[in-house]
């Protein structure tokens, strides 16, 4: 037996797994765990991302208020170079 871990687009192949289901050749399990915090794109393990948090935790930060004023700054030389 082995377990995987499905995202289906599309109803038709849905209906097709339901199928498959009611002759007992697979089960489907509606509620799954899975060991990661990242959305969409390359999975992250509960490993790698309590590293990315050290690293994170670790890193220099600027407040709020300067981010805003370097975005700012530099959204404007971005807006002048598109003229």
């Amino acid at each position: 037996m082995e377990t995987i871990t499905l995202e289906i687009n599309d109803k038709e192949v849905l209906k097709k797994l339901h199928v498959l289901e009611e002759k007992r050749l697979i089960t489907i399990i509606r509620q799954t765990t899975i060991d990661s915090p990242a959305l969409k794109g390359e999975p992250m393990s509960i490993k790698a991302f309590k590293k990315w948090l050290q690293v994170a935790e670790t890193t220099s930060s600027i407040s709020l208020k300067d981010a805003k004023a370097k975005w700012a700054k530099k959204k404007t030389q971005l807006q002048k170079s598109m003229k």
